[in-house]
């Protein structure tokens, strides 16, 4: 049984390929981040190795040791800490690997996390091994765009898109699988916006959900905040950008929450807000803001981040966003 959160008719695909033996000999798992995607490779790559009849069963010694990741014919490929790119020689320890035939298993996988740090001289080599793959080898890429791969490495695979999983599938599985409590499961998986890997996390750590508690309440009282205290608070973003920027774009994001949640309420959606923990303050902020400014206030957000991807002054873009944030 795939132990995957969502994502039927990947999982389907990905069945269908094992029972009927039409296994591709390379995959791009395209999706956000924290949506699943090594977990649905690793769990195909049990599905391929497992020594029962129905596959995957999760319990044989295959299983196991992929699950603990000690399986000798599953390697999983990723940036190392504090380097930029994936780089070429990881590329080649996968080729050395694939020149040889499986140790113990059906099928020798090779997953590589965000393909879209590869190096151009690692993609560039990647390719030769997926013209001629052997036949015991699957390749397993996973990225969050697909275009932001090579166009020859794309066409190589048989693309697989996993979507965000919905809030109620994530609810259900957090509450039977963990036993979480209604109220916690119904506030985890309206927070993680589709991403099953962030709420799995989040719903065993207490301090993931205070620290964003706290953003939150910093978040919601800048509009109130002085020029002085904007421009500071947006040298410390700054700051988290050039050190941790997936910390930085979670702020940005935690923050567009909580202003597309105000535009919900002010258009009679509130069924649909994020922050339901917050549903009250929601209520009487949303108030005070007229929708256009809300519509604003959301896209500017967005503009932002899109703006620190492209590599732009950061500093500079935050200032502007800081400008930007109405008063109520």
């Amino acid at each position: 049984m795939w132990q995957v959160i969502g994502h039927e008719r990947p999982v389907h695909l990905l069945q269908h390929g094992v029972d009927t033996g039409r296994v591709s000999h390379a995959y791009l798992f395209s999706g956000p981040r924290q949506v699943g995607k090594l977990t649905l490779a690793l769990e195909f790559a049990k599905a391929l190795n497992c020594l029962e009849t129905e596959r995957p069963c999760g319990q044989c010694r295959s299983c196991r040791k992929i699950e603990r990741g000690v399986h000798p014919d599953v390697q999983v490929v990723e940036l190392e800490e504090g380097a930029k790119n994936i780089s070429i020689d990881a590329v080649r320890g996968i080729q050395n690997g694939v020149a040889l035939r499986p140790a113990e298993g059906r099928a020798k996988v090779h997953i590589i996390r965000e393909a879209e740090r590869l190096s151009e001289s690692a993609a560039n080599s990647l390719l030769k091994t997926l013209e001629e793959p052997p036949p015991s080898v699957v390749m397993v890429l996973t990225t969050l765009d697909a275009t932001m791969l090579l166009p020859t490495l794309v066409s190589r695979c048989q693309e697989v898109d996993l979507l965000p999983v919905p809030t109620r599938t994530i609810e259900t599985a957090l509450e039977q699988r963990l036993g979480l409590d209604p109220e916690r499961a119904r506030l985890v998986a309206s927070l993680a916006k589709g991403r099953v890997g962030w709420a799995l996390k989040a719903a065993t750590n207490q301090v993931m959900l205070r620290h964003r508690a706290e953003l939150m309440e910093r978040l919601v009282l800048l509009p109130q905040a002085s020029r002085v205290e904007r421009f500071a608070y947006a040298a410390e973003l700054n700051s988290l950008w050039g050190r941790d920027p997936e910390a930085a774009r979670g702020v940005l994001e935690s923050w567009q929450s909580w202003w597309r949640d105000l535009l919900l309420f002010r258009l009679g959606m509130e069924d649909l807000v994020i922050n339901v923990d917050l549903r009250d303050r929601l209520k009487v902020q949303a108030r005070l803001y007229p929708i256009e400014t809300l519509f604003r206030m959301v896209k500017t957000i967005q503009e932002t981040l899109s703006l620190l991807v492209q590599n732009v002054n950061a500093r500079l873009a935050l200032e502007v966003l800081m400008l930007q944030v109405p008063r109520a």
